[in-house]
């Protein structure tokens, strides 16, 4: 049985979930592009597949920033990829193109330099066969680069009731929809039982000291909005309304500092 994320959205839906992803590229995103950039950039990787691009922000950001790969985003959602086709045209890039494509042990043959996933495989039914689908599909000394949610350590400087219900409501929807939102633990044996070698695996902190506190306020609440729309048996109305007063008192989002965290593994295929 797969995951609601591996199911399809009615356009409404897509739009909303696409608002989180254009929010997690501003936000996290700002984080994790110097992390991917060094590593594609030292390890010359000229072909790039990003498995799960949604709707296109955070590989477009890095397709400008490293002019000389090429990229190819896919996605098994045609109305992220037609999202993300749109703002494609919106820049001048020629080395990044997205195609509508739901990968598995199925999926074409072609071999690449690298593969990145970024909150992809959080929402696989089968990680470990996933992982291996992407370890058959890299060139030897291949790159995999994976971007997951690591949310049992997301908590806040000074402890607060408010981001504490939030966490706890966002875990039930986790469940719920049937994703791993605690797969960071788990990215070192999944990949090493893959066959991967030369396996890292870094923490971010996405919070108001990181990333700014517009971006941080941006983020936790279209990640609000997104739950309470789709749940509000688990993330409900009060919480909703709480959040968003909570979210907008700078000085106290600036004092207790509360962070999403999220883990960065990278690894070789021998």
């Amino acid at each position: 049985m797969g995951s609601l994320m591996e199911s399809k959205f009615t356009p409404e839906q897509q739009k909303m979930i696409n608002r989180v992803l254009a929010a997690q590229t501003g936000s996290l995103g700002l984080l994790e592009t110097p992390v991917v950039e060094e590593l594609l950039t030292r390890r010359k990787c000229r072909t790039v597949l990003d498995i799960g691009s949604g709707e296109g922000s955070f590989l477009i950001h890095l397709a400008q920033k490293i002019r000389g790969a090429r990229f190819v985003g896919i996605d098994h959602s045609d109305l992220a990829v037609n999202d993300a086709l749109r703002r494609l045209r919106r820049m001048s890039l020629r080395n990044v193109r997205f195609a509508t494509a739901f990968f598995d042990q199925n999926f074409e043959r072609t071999k690449h330099d690298a593969i990145l996933t970024r909150y992809t495989l959080q929402h696989s039914s089968e990680p470990q066969l996933f992982v291996k689908a992407v370890f058959d599909r890299l060139k030897k000394k291949g790159t995999f680069i994976a971007l997951e949610s690591l949310d049992a350590y997301t908590d806040c400087h000074v402890p607060d009731p408010v981001w504490e219900r939030f966490r706890t409501s966002v875990a039930a929807v986790h469940k719920r929809v049937g994703s791993n939102d605690n797969i960071g633990k788990s990215l070192g044996s999944l990949l090493r039982n893959a066959g991967f070698r030369d396996i890292q695996v870094c923490v971010l902190l996405c919070s108001p000291s990181t990333v700014g506190v517009k971006r941080f306020q941006d983020v936790v609440q279209a990640s609000s909005d997104l739950a309470f729309a789709f749940f509000p048996d688990l993330f409900d109305q009060q919480l909703h309304e709480d959040l968003k007063s909570w979210l907008a008192d700078r000085t106290r989002l600036e004092e207790k500092d509360p962070y999403l965290c999220s883990a960065v593994a990278n690894a070789t295929r021998p």
